[in-house]
């Protein structure tokens, strides 16, 4: 079949580019911008709709010479009395209905009825009286350069494999600040195609050497050690390695790099134990262990040291790496097996049907006990625990009693099972956390540590704490708990020093330290003369600014983030403000934010930290909710720095990081005809449908800002659970480390420490930080099915 050439497409579709941008308003022959407010028409990427909400719904206008856009089938609206009469009727049938709507609940509260009604009137009010902000633009794309869609091409080829392809788009690229990338796309497709070609290895060192010092030069000599694999022997592997300035510690580099400390400590017999406790630690801490590079280095590791062989697969246990754990018993000689193969598989496989067919736990094989009770204690802690009562216990030594009891008392504790605390205290202090046998050793201390701290065992939790590795006890979160543990023992002074530690931070847990001392709340700090002038704009000439600027036009944000990120390699304080002062100027506001967190705690410029793009839209559609805008401001710089075309790993999209779900059993209810899931990344649209249900959210977590904001985050089936575990009314701080999540518990914290700065910042009287985290209640209440 003939090929066809990409070249007439590429040349046509640049001179469709070409006439657009000649077409644009003001772009006659030899002007220049007059100023920097006159930038070009700001565009969204191809499928994402970002018009203004009149024109994008002008259909909605109560008037009768408005175009009747909406008797067309691909208009999205209805008239703005006709969004409310929707809504009414239909929240009446939800509050009326015995059998339930799809996606619906059968009976939701009458708070779901406001929120929605509320969503309605705002969205009706938005396209009578659209908000004209100056700073509309800050939150758009800037307009692609034509030689952009070459190069998204380019990386469509990539993506596909169409090493063909891609190489005929190389020379349309010349000139196009991320050509380089291209050349990395091209270079990498040709290894992968040829890995045993030298003409390939060659062409990625040159390439490296070619482009030192820029971060493409590291991606490719991380990617290049990534792919060559075991291609690659000793010499060669350092020689890559050693030009790395970043990626040193990348879990596979680091591997390969103590596979070959180990390998050769053995071979010179020089600093052999040093190597080999390093690959031990770092095979501990590794998660896949299926990869190559940590296959090879688990395996070198137990040619080194032939005692390591259980204790590999005690790791793996603990891991939940079954197929791992069945090669590494496979290595085991039979007598040093604690039971038939099959019978261990079995354990492995089905645990629950392997307990049942004990007819006496006593009389296991301590070895066989440890190992059934870390297989349970992922999945079943009460059954770990009944096979640790009775054959762990009686037979096994104090070390393998300790990791077995501490392992059941995390998986209790992140489940909130209210007997995680009295399984932690069985496992005693024992437990060494340097040990090469206890899988995520960090992990253990800090919820061993959330269990007495649940459980309001003060003394307890202060030992806990003293217990932990010197990083994670100095860490701002456990520097707070530890303060309250010697608080609540009538150690006040003691206390007060801890706090004084982390006062002063913009942070949940600074914020809560300054009530701690009865201090005003840290805010801005600004240098004594705002960088202004060529301190600013040189940034603008830094080559990788340059490239993550372009990144940036084509909405390729983890690219430009990483450009962006090398250019501040070692940034001072001072620079840092200048750098995140050229990202505003350049209306890229997620980077100013970013970037001036890197001042630290001695230099905050509060405006830079914490801006309030579309005041005006937000405020207005966070009042139509009854919820305060500065909830709404916290939440959205925590979601999505302000990007509106962002989307997440799982899909949410836009400013609130709304799920299509949600957004279209929203829309169902606002009686939004015609919504598609493009018009979800435009301003309005997403604040509308996110705010409303941010409001429904609260109603049903009982008016709890902390359970609602969880809510967002992970859902909220999850909250109610969570919330369900409650006997008694609980400090908020307290329910919020609790939280099994990590990714939720620090979002939580985040939104209401940003919340708390956004309402400062409004100079409305802003409440006390530990008043508005206040405290969390048992439910007593039937709940929504909300999406």
């Amino acid at each position: 079949m003939r090929r066809l050439s990409l070249a007439p497409i590429v040349f046509a579709m640049l001179a469709a580019c070409a006439a657009h941008a000649a077409a644009a308003p003001g772009a006659a022959a030899g002007t220049e911008p007059a100023s920097e407010a006159r930038l070009p028409a700001p565009v969204m990427p191809a499928g994402l709709v970002s018009i203004p909400i009149a024109e994008r719904l002008q259909s909605l206008a109560a008037r009768e010479d408005a175009p009747r856009v909406w008797e067309e089938e691909n208009a999205v609206g209805v008239h703005p009395e006709e969004v409310i009469r929707r809504a009414d009727a239909a929240l009446k049938t939800l509050l009326t209905r015995t059998e339930p709507l799809a996606g619906a609940s059968p009976a939701a509260p009458e708070a779901a009825a406001l929120a929605a009604d509320a969503a309605a009137r705002v969205t009706a009010s938005l396209i009578e009286n659209p908000v004209d902000d100056p700073l509309d633009d800050a939150l758009l794309a800037p307009h692609p350069a034509p030689l952009d869609y070459v190069l998204l091409e380019a990386k469509t080829c990539f993506s596909q494999g169409r090493l063909k392809d891609l190489e005929e788009l190389l020379p349309l690229l010349d000139g196009h600040p991320l050509r380089s990338y291209a050349e990395l796309w091209r270079i990498t497709l040709g290894l992968k195609a040829a890995p045993d070609d030298p003409a390939e290895h060659y062409a990625f060192e040159r390439f490296i050497e070619l482009h030192r010092g820029e971060y493409v030069a590291e991606r490719a000599a991380t990617d290049y050690l990534e792919i060559a694999e075991d291609r690659l022997n000793a010499e060669a592997f350092r020689k890559i390695y050693d030009r790395l300035e970043w990626n040193q510690t990348e879990p596979a580099v680091a591997a390969w790099k103590a596979y070959y400390d180990l390998e050769e400590a053995v071979a010179k017999n020089r600093g052999r134990a040093e190597a080999l406790a390093a690959a031990k630690r770092l095979y501990r801490d590794a998660s896949p262990v299926s990869k190559t590079p940590f296959r090879k280095l688990g395996d070198a590791v137990a040619r080194a040291d032939r005692s390591w062989l259980w204790t590999r697969v005690v790791l793996l246990v603990q891991k939940g790496a079954g197929a791992e754990t069945k090669r590494a018993l496979a290595a085991l000689p039979r007598p040093e097996l604690p039971a038939p193969i099959a019978e261990l598989h079995l354990i492995l496989d089905r645990p629950q049907t392997w307990l049942r067919r004990q007819k006496r736990l006593a009389a296991l094989p301590p070895r066989l006990a440890v190992f059934a009770a870390l297989r349970l204690a992922r999945s079943a802690p009460a059954d770990a625990a009944r096979v640790a009562l009775a054959a762990v216990d009686p037979q096994a030594g104090a070390f393998w009693r300790t990791l077995v009891w501490s392992q059941i008392g995390f998986t209790a504790t992140t489940r909130l099972d209210p007997r995680a605390n009295d399984w932690f205290a069985r496992a005693g202090d024992a437990l060494p956390l340097d040990s090469p046998a206890v899988s995520n050793p960090g992990q253990i201390a800090a919820w061993r540590a959330r269990a007495a701290l649940r459980a309001g065992n003060w003394y307890a939790l202060g030992r806990f704490i003293d217990a932990m590795p010197a990083d994670a006890a100095r860490g701002e979160t456990w520097i707070y708990w530890k303060a309250r543990s010697l608080e609540a023992r009538g150690l006040k002074d003691l206390a007060h020093r801890e706090y004084a530690l982390i006062a002063d931070n913009i942070t949940f847990y600074g914020k809560l330290a300054d009530d701690a001392l009865g201090r005003p709340y840290a805010f801005s700090r600004p240098p004594a003369a705002m960088p202004a002038g060529d301190e600013v704009a040189r940034w603008g000439r830094n080559p990788s600014v340059q490239r993550a600027e372009a990144f940036y036009r084509m909405n390729l944000f983890y690219e430009g983030h990483r450009e962006w990120n090398w250019a501040m390699r070692g940034i001072s304080p001072e620079d840092a403000v200048a750098l995140a002062a050229y990202a505003r100027r350049e209306r890229l506001i997620h980077r100013m934010i970013n970037t001036s967190m890197k001042s630290g705690t001695a230099l905050v410029v509060i405006e830079q930290r914490f801006p309030r793009p579309h005041a005006a839209l937000i405020e207005r559609a966070a009042a139509a909710q009854q919820l305060p805008a500065a909830w709404i401001y916290g939440l959205i710089r925590q979601e999505s720095r302000f990007i509106p075309a962002v989307s997440s790993a799982v899909g949410a999209r836009g400013l609130m990081q709304v799920m299509p779900g949600t957004a279209a059993w929203m829309a169902r209810h606002l009686g939004i005809e015609n919504f598609a899931q493009a018009h979800l990344t435009g301003l309005e649209m997403n604040l509308v449908l996110g705010t409303a249900y941010l409001r429904m959210l609260e109603e049903d977590m009982g008016g709890s800002r902390v359970l609602a904001t969880a809510a967002y985050n992970a859902g909220p089936n999850r909250a109610r659970i969570w919330r369900d575990t409650l006997k008694d009314a609980m400090e908020a701080a307290v329910f919020i480390e609790t939280i099994p999540y990590h990714e939720t518990r620090e979002y939580v914290k985040n939104v209401l420490a940003n919340t708390h700065t956004y309402a400062m910042l409004e100079k409305t009287p802003a409440e006390r930080f530990t008043t508005l985290a206040g405290r969390v209640l048992p439910n007593l209440e039937k709940t929504a099915d909300l999406p």
